[in-house]
């Protein structure tokens, strides 16, 4: 709000001078005076609004609003000495002239400035290519407008020599890189600076209008300090003022990889694409009107028409590639994504959700032979307490990459939790064995933040043994139709899902009871439920992997408990 307040009583000012040099009998000597005292006077209000803002800034920003500081100093130097010879000498300033240093190091600096600004914009290396192709489209539009209008006369009139030839043509170029830049700073900007840039983008467009005018006028040898051009480097001088006063004194530099708000990227996404198209389309219209108009074809307005199409085809093709690298950065987003949500972050196993799902998988088939092993590590509490949680979670990672060694890749080994382990093996009837492995592997010392430690695991199995599948049946319609064949009615395929999650329940409460029986019996030893888990409950009977050292520890099977050999 303070912003647009701002540029409001600088618009207001505009429109006094603009005012005051049209009041009837004023004095030829007098409107000079005014007209001159006007611009340096702006000149000079803008180079301090911008010092202002520096000053209130911190890090890239205040030297951008440094640069912009001086650039508009020198502008106010240039007038200063083009005042003189108007006002001081009553005499016509010569052209080129000192003054002309000052006013064509303005847009220099304003453009170092406006660079710094983009650099503190920071934004993706890959979409660099893309905002240099929209800059130069915005560019090279304001370039055919410049030239369909002013340029195009200028260099068809010539110039007495080559030097003020080339200082005419640089003063809308420099505007032209001026208004590209600040375009460009506003398609990006954040929300909070949007509104001093859109002001400093109204400037500095009032400038490039004067500047364009006053090659035209010059060139045409009918440009007087009194003519209503000077109106225009009021106006922009006052607005690039305004942008600087209204800068807040607690603003400070942004990061370069500052995170914007939802709402901030949308708005901000939509005027980025749509900006560099309103010059564009200006400057379509402005070549087909020239080239309908005039009596012949100018070679120069279709050069730059062909060169204006290429410039937005390869920004077509760029930004195409851009979408592109977009897509497959979301794909690898998804899966690291669905990665996150499905394994263990510690272990990278599966985790519970995954696991039921591959068991409810594996359950689908018909037929399936289906085991489940609960593993359980003993005594992981006493590493936690010794040697502290960071070794536990290294303990945990080293158990899971031997189960890992003990299963085949169509396995799956899932942590649940804590130290609880789990292993879903489809189609497989070497449970047993693999337990055993299991066992065995663990028995084995590992060492955890250079101590050895041994360890010992005890898991329970217990396995499923599906059905053949069914047989179709058919299903007709009431005229007797027959409109498909189905293996299941809906209600029984809302019970066959209900049947598979039961089964799925019981496998691994049977196996966790399993395991608990092992630990019962003297840990780091398997035993397995002896009836396949069907959709009927089974019953907890348990039969023991009998454990190799039992033999030499003297170590008896729980009782109740069948030993297999």
């Amino acid at each position: 709000m303070r912003t647009w307040v701002n540029a409001t009583c600088a618009a207001a000012l505009g429109v006094v001078f603009m005012v005051v040099l049209r009041l009837p009998g004023v004095s030829d000597s007098a409107i000079t005076l005014i007209s001159n005292g006007g611009q340096l006077a702006a000149a000079l209000l803008a180079s301090a609004g911008c010092a202002v803002a520096a000053r209130r800034t911190a890090g890239h920003r205040r030297l951008a609003w440094a640069w912009l500081s001086v650039g508009t100093g020198a502008w106010a130097a240039g007038q200063a000495v083009w005042s003189y010879y108007e006002v001081a000498l009553g005499r016509e300033v010569p052209f080129p002239s000192l003054a002309d240093v000052g006013f064509l190091a303005f847009p220099l600096a304003a453009a170092a400035g406006l660079v710094i600004w983009l650099g503190t914009q920071g934004d993706q290396l890959a979409a660099r290519g893309r905002d240099l192709m929209d800059g130069a489209i915005i560019a090279l539009s304001l370039l055919v407008l410049s030239w369909v209008t002013t340029l195009g006369s200028v260099v068809a009139e010539g110039a007495d020599g080559w030097l003020p030839l080339v200082l005419s043509l640089a003063y809308p170029v420099g505007d032209l890189i001026l208004a590209t830049l600040v375009l460009i700073a506003l398609a990006r900007a954040q929300r909070s600076e949007r509104a001093t840039l859109a002001v400093l983008a109204l400037g500095l467009g009032g400038l490039a209008i004067s500047d364009s005018a006053y090659v035209y006028l010059t060139s045409a040898g009918a440009y007087s300090s009194a003519d209503l051009v000077s109106s225009g480097w009021v106006f922009g001088f006052l607005l690039v003022g305004a942008a600087g006063f209204a800068v807040p004194a607690e603003a400070v530099a942004l990061p370069r990889h500052s995170s914007r708000d939802v709402d901030a990227v949308g708005s901000a996404s939509l005027l980025r694409l749509a900006l560099p198209y309103v010059p564009l389309t200006a400057a379509g219209l402005t070549i087909t009107v020239s080239l309908l108009r005039a009596p012949r074809t100018p070679a120069v307005t279709l050069l730059l028409g062909i060169a204006l199409v290429v410039v937005v085809l390869t920004r077509q093709f760029l930004a195409t590639l851009d979408n592109q690298r977009l897509l497959v950065a979301l794909a690898e987003t998804r899966d690291k994504l669905a990665q996150q949500a499905l394994h263990d972050a510690l272990t990278g196993l599966a985790n519970r959700v995954l696991f039921a799902d591959r068991l409810d998988r594996a359950l689908l088939q018909p037929g399936a032979s289906v085991s489940v092993l609960f593993c359980d590590l003993d005594d992981f509490k006493l590493v936690n307490d010794q040697l502290g949680h960071e070794a536990g979670d290294e303990l945990l990672q080293l158990v899971a990459e031997r189960l890992l060694g003990c299963v085949r890749l169509t396995d799956t080994v899932a942590r649940l939790g804590g130290d609880e382990f789990a292993i879903l093996l489809d189609e497989s009837h070497d449970a047993q064995q693999v337990a055993e492995r299991v066992v065995a592997s663990l028995r084995e010392r590992v060492e955890v933040r250079g101590q050895l430690v041994q360890t010992s695991i005890s898991v329970g199995i217990a396995h499923h043994k599906g059905l053949a599948e069914r047989p179709a049946r058919e299903r007709r319609t009431p005229d007797g139709d027959q409109r498909r064949r189905t293996s299941v009615p809906n209600t029984e395929a809302v019970a066959a899902v209900a049947e598979r999650e039961a089964t799925a329940a019981l496998l691994l409460r049977l196996a966790d009871t399993a395991m608990y029986a092992a630990k019962g019996a003297g840990k780091g030893r398997a035993m397995s439920a002896p009836e396949e888990a069907t959709v009927s409950p089974l019953k907890p009977t348990l039969t023991s992997v009998a454990d190799p050292d039992d033999e030499a520890t003297g170590r008896e099977s729980a009782p109740g408990l069948e030993t297999a050999v």
